[in-house]
């Protein structure tokens, strides 16, 4: 559905997804949201690290430039969701503070922002995905309830993850971005914080507090988020069983299965 003269497109309801559908294609420049309420899906932006949205979760993404998106469906069945995208004219007139400061949390010139959706976004969701309105107030009906989404999704994000004061200076942010690709690449066997300041130049306390302003998290936080959502797609896709996923990424399968049910609320054996 296209409202407000084309500058936001909706999409609400329940959507087929195949087990490791594969939709690959350019990111429209503007701002997306999206909560998904049901089902599970693999997002991946230009050569970043996957992410894994499971329902019920709220997504934000932000972007200017041109770029590039990969989409994996995780279990077969529905994608039961509101999702809606806004053009960079609209936000910058409706959205313009708000932007600007998530801009600012941003690496380059795309975000994205993958969150628990609470129980008033949740609501709202369903509301667009199942409205009780029909004929021709519907559109007046989405176009509200919509905007009413957008404002609680941005609250969220701008309330959870305060724009930061300073900028973490260029050298250092540099460094910074080294050490995270360097926990990238060796996910099973990472170095410890002081070793990895070390590979880096930096001192602990600085890679701390300026791995936490650039990526939102700490660095073991931000490790482990990254661990389990490899692991996630792994097993998900039938590329491993849930053991070598777990060694693959450094755990014993008994830990493993621990943090896996805490952070996804399942436990791994259940997407085989």
């Amino acid at each position: 559905m296209q409202l407000f003269s084309n500058q936001l497109s909706l999409s609400a309801g329940r959507f087929a997804v195949e087990t490791g559908e594969r939709v690959v294609g350019p990111m429209r420049a503007g701002l997306k949201i999206g909560v998904i309420l049901d089902g599970r899906q693999s997002l991946e932006l230009d050569d970043r690290p996957p992410v894994m949205v499971a329902g019920p979760s709220l997504l934000i993404a932000a972007n200017s430039g041109e770029h590039m998106q990969r989409r994996t469906g995780l279990a077969g069945g529905e994608l039961r969701c509101a999702l809606l995208q806004f053009d960079l004219d609209f936000i910058a007139n409706e959205f313009g503070a708000q932007m600007a400061a998530l801009q600012g949390l941003v690496e380059g010139d795309a975000g994205l922002w993958v969150r628990p959706a609470n129980a008033t976004l949740c609501a709202l969701a369903l509301q667009l995905a199942e409205p009780p309105v029909a004929g021709n107030l519907h559109r007046l009906y989405a176009a509200g309830k919509a905007l009413e989404l957008a404002a609680v999704a941005l609250d969220t994000v701008m309330n959870e993850v305060p724009t930061r004061a300073a900028r973490v200076p260029q050298r250092i942010a540099g460094r910074i971005r080294e050490a995270r690709d360097i926990l990238l690449a060796q996910l099973q066997d990472p170095p410890s914080l002081a070793e990895l300041a070390r590979m880096t130049g930096l001192n602990p306390t600085n890679l701390t507090s300026g791995f936490r302003q650039l990526f939102g998290d700490s660095v073991f936080g931000y490790l482990q988020e990254q661990r389990l959502q490899r692991a996630h797609a792994l097993i998900a896709s039938g590329e491993m069983t849930v053991a070598e996923a777990a060694f693959h990424v450094g755990y014993t399968p008994a830990h493993f299965s621990s943090l896996f049910r805490k952070r996804f609320g399942l436990p791994p054996s259940a997407l085989r």
